[in-house]
């Protein structure tokens, strides 16, 4: 299940949309059920959306960092 940067970037902006600011609180339920179950090439993606949520979540919409 390879992923590119962008599909990863998509899926993560879907969760804010989706979840607001909830959005990693979901991203990690997703995490620890993959972890449940064992499931390391899904898992590894949540991990990369989760990164991409954080950093999404970090930039003011001006572009500038904190």
């Amino acid at each position: 299940m390879a992923s590119n940067d962008k599909d990863i970037q998509n899926a993560a902006s879907n969760m804010i949309e989706r979840y607001g600011a909830n959005a990693l609180k979901e991203v990690d339920l997703r995490i620890l059920e993959l972890e449940s179950r064992n499931q390391l090439e899904a898992l590894q993606l949540w991990r990369a959306i989760r990164e991409s949520v954080e950093l999404l979540m970090d930039t003011p919409t001006d572009g500038a960092k904190h």
